[in-house]
Formats: C-alpha cells, structure tokens, sequence
C-alpha cells in the first residue's frame, strides 16, 4: 500500500461523495495503490455515503480535528500518510504532486494556501488576513522556521516519522503541533503552492476559541 488518504470526517455529506470519487480518480490515473480513510463523527448521512463508495470508514463518534486524524491513522496501512479535509476546500489532484516530494525524500510536505489562489469565499476576511497570517507569524517566531501557512490542512508524510513525532492534541491544534515536532526534529520540509476553494456545508471552525486553542498550544510549548 503506497499511501493511507486520511479525511476527518463531522457532517460531510454535500462534498464527501465528490472528494472520494476524485481521489478514486486520481490514483487510478497515476497508478497509485492507495486507500482512502473516512474517519468519522458524523450524525449525517456521510458514513453511508463512505459504505458506498466501497472505502475505509472508521467510525469512531468522537470529537476534534486531531482526534479525528489520530483516529484515521490506527486504520491506516500505508506507507505515506496524506491528510486533507472532505469539505470541496482541498483539490486532490495535488496527491501525486505531495508523493512525489515524498518519495525524493522530504519527511514532511504542507500545502502553503497562501502563495496559490484562494477563491472567492473561501477563507472569511479575518482569517485570511489577520488569524493566518498573526498565528503564523508567531509560529515562525517561537521555532524559527519559514513555514508561511502552518494551520493548512493538506500534508502528507511517510509512517516512519510518526512515531517520533508521538502526537497527542485532539483538537484544532493538533495541525500547530504536527508542524512544530517536525521542525523540533529537523525533518526535511517541503511547502507546496496549493489552490483553496469554498468550502460545501457549514464550517465547523469556531474562530476565536480554535485561534486560542493554537495560541495558547504555542506559549506552553514555550514554558
């Protein structure tokens, strides 16, 4: 199995359909031997959409983004692990692209939104321009890194690093801390120029809470 496809997955039903068929797509055209993981907590119609669409479903009915993904992973069987959120946001035809860098030997590889095109809609003013950007910002500062766009949700990395990442935050915050121990382990990082789109659905973020929720991940790690 080249690659584990990880999708957190709370009430996806407008977008998840089209999400799987496109990955499904694109492994078929690139030759790629892969699976795809809905690891879910919804209470919608998006874990008998994953049952149709013949892939993974993990099932776990819990919540956070971290937990979410922390979930997929136990599930998961691949050699390269690629995270994306089901929402219509991520353009997946990115894949092979973040596989390719993986396999020439990047430990890490993020998508960087802010040096791509973000549509219209796609991210609200305040995030855009102000959370991002601040969070980022102070991200750079505290672990002297370059990473422009720490809170992407579209990474990928191979299994072998992740036990010595040992990740453990369950919330919003477990994307700061992916980053931050790959830095703190000066694992080879790549960023990609990627494209963002608006999303389908409601969004789940909760601005000022999950803005604090990185902040204050950031200052304890400081302590």
């Amino acid at each position: 199995m080249t690659v584990s496809i990880i999708l957190p997955c709370r009430n996806e039903e407008e977008s998840l359909k089209s999400c799987i068929e496109l990955i499904k797509d694109i492994l078929y055209q690139h030759n790629i031997k892969g699976e795809i993981i809905v690891s879910d907590s919804s209470i919608d119609n998006s874990p008998q959409i994953a049952r149709d669409q013949g892939v993974v479903l993990h099932k776990h009915d819990k919540s956070g983004y971290g937990t979410a993904l922390l979930e997929g992973l136990y599930a998961a069987q691949g050699k390269y692990l690629f995270f994306a959120d089901p929402d219509g946001s991520y353009d997946f035809r990115e894949i092979p692209r973040f596989l390719n860098y993986l396999e020439e030997g990047y430990d890490f590889v993020i998508g960087d939104r802010f040096t791509g095109k973000i549509d219209a809609g796609a991210m609200p003013w305040s995030h855009r321009y102000i959370g991002n950007p601040l969070l980022s910002a102070i991200f750079r500062a505290f672990y002297r890194a370059s990473i422009r766009d720490v809170h992407c949700g579209m990474r990928a990395l191979p299994r072998r690093v992740l036990a010595k990442l040992d990740l453990r935050t369950t919330g919003m915050e477990f994307a700061s801390e992916m980053v931050m121990k790959a830095v703190q382990h000066d694992l080879k990082i790549k960023e990609l120029s990627i494209n963002y789109h608006q999303r389908k659905g409601r969004s789940k973020l909760r601005t000022f809470a999950d803005g604090w929720r990185h902040l204050s991940f950031m200052i304890s790690t400081q302590q």
